[in-house]
């Protein structure tokens, strides 16, 4: 049988499931896996059963408690690996998605449970339902068509259910490209994608930068009544804010903007005392030098140092340090998705690094920058995900399985 006509035959096979492609992510979105802190017992011992109710063996492969605690992180982080043996091994095909969700915000905003998984127009609404549960019960009704298709693979199909995207860090597939694969008898990936709502018209092939600088100021603590006395940390800090968003935005034209937002600023313990200490954050997308970014940093902070004597900060922080990058536009397995998906679909796909104005490869930065051709494309849109009333439409989840099922059979057979 030929590549396009096993492709009919799973795409009809993935619409008959449907109703579990739904019930399953349902189940997902109902277990609120929220990080931080990273609560993943439940979320993984529901993926290591439902891996095994499709017949497949999966593992966990974590980062050792030594490697989680050095970045501030707590214990266990489990990723989830399970895999289709292709009949040569090669090459080797991810299919990606991420356990942990976001905080749910002010519950008041939004008009279902954000873990009820309740369907509503054709949509299923809930934290996490598009970014990424949806794209985990995905993976599962992929490899269930393929099977039941009697599709051979040449190559292997590897499932992961990784943590830590939501926080940008590494015990995730950071962990598992750079040590977990291998520790556990995997072979290197040659083709990952990560299900990520861009909308099934874009494709992630490029990213900004990412520098999540955190800085604690210390001051001297005075009666408020007689703020002279003391030196107050909040004060210093809001000084650096205002010279960090002057900063002269740089631009890419498919990565768009240089991107500055203030994340948190901490400090004080009672509205009548001089704050002695204050933390603020940045999150700083680069669309094209890092450096640029941290000589500017460097340089700030050293003048504000020398033109303010009380200008005093007990630490800094990278939380995260990251060049923009990706595999780009014209590599071969961004072509091969665009002409899956419209063989499939009808539709073009346009590579970018802005889907929406947002700046992520999610987990396909870590493969994209370790040689591997990994991507970010699904169903679902950007501009819902951590949202209050965020959704997934049911139409856009079988579509996604549906393309991930052709690539798996365009790469794998």
């Amino acid at each position: 049988m030929s590549k396009k006509a096993l492709r009919k035959e799973v795409t009809r096979r993935i619409e008959s499931h449907r109703d579990d492609l739904v019930r399953i992510t349902q189940e997902l979105v109902r277990i609120p896996s929220v990080n931080p802190p990273g609560a993943y017992e439940e979320m993984s011992r529901k993926m290591m059963g439902l891996y095994r109710a499709e017949g497949l063996e999966p593992v966990v492969a974590t980062a050792t408690d030594d490697e989680i605690r050095a970045l501030n992180l707590t214990c266990p982080r489990p990723n989830i690996i399970a895999r289709s043996e292709g009949t040569r091994g090669r090459p080797v095909f991810c299919l990606d998605a991420h356990m942990d969700v976001v905080g749910i915000g002010d519950e008041s905003s939004w008009t279902y449970p954000p873990f009820g998984g309740e369907i509503h127009d054709g949509r299923i609404y809930g934290r996490g339902a598009e970014d990424t549960k949806g794209h985990l019960a995905i993976q599962l009704i992929v490899f269930r068509a393929l099977r039941e298709a009697g599709v051979e693979l040449k190559g292997d199909l590897v499932l992961t259910a990784t943590v830590d995207d939501e926080i940008g860090q590494w015990p995730g597939m950071g962990y598992l490209i750079e040590k977990g694969f291998q520790a556990h008898g995997f072979q290197k990936l040659d083709y990952h994608i990560v299900g990520e709502p861009t909308g099934l018209e874009n494709l992630g092939c490029l990213a900004r930068g990412r520098l999540w600088y955190e800085i604690i100021f210390k001051g001297i603590s005075a009666h408020g009544g007689n703020p002279k006395e003391g030196v107050n940390a909040i004060e210093k800090a809001i000084r650096l804010a205002h010279a960090v968003l002057a900063y002269d935005i740089q631009s890419d034209p498919l990565m768009g903007s240089d991107t500055i937002n203030i994340g948190i600023i901490q400090g004080g313990e009672a509205i009548n005392i001089v704050a002695d200490e204050c933390k603020i954050t940045f999150d700083i997308r680069p669309a094209t030098k890092k450096e640029v970014v941290k000589r500017f940093m460097d340089e700030t902070i050293a003048q504000m140092k020398k033109q303010d004597p009380g200008f005093r900060i007990e630490s800094i922080r990278l939380l995260n340090d990251r060049q923009a990058g990706g595999i780009g536009p014209d590599h071969n397995f961004v072509k091969t998705v665009q002409a899956v998906v419209g063989e499939i679909t009808g539709k073009s796909v346009t590579p970018t690094g802005n889907m929406a104005g947002y700046s992520s490869l999610g987990n396909a930065y870590w493969t994209a920058n370790n040689g591997v051709a990994g991507l970010m494309y699904g169903g679902g849109d950007f501009s819902r995900a951590h949202c209050a009333n965020e959704y997934i439409a049911i139409d856009e989840l079988v579509e996604t399985a549906q393309v991930f099922a052709g690539l798996v059979i365009e790469i794998c057979t």
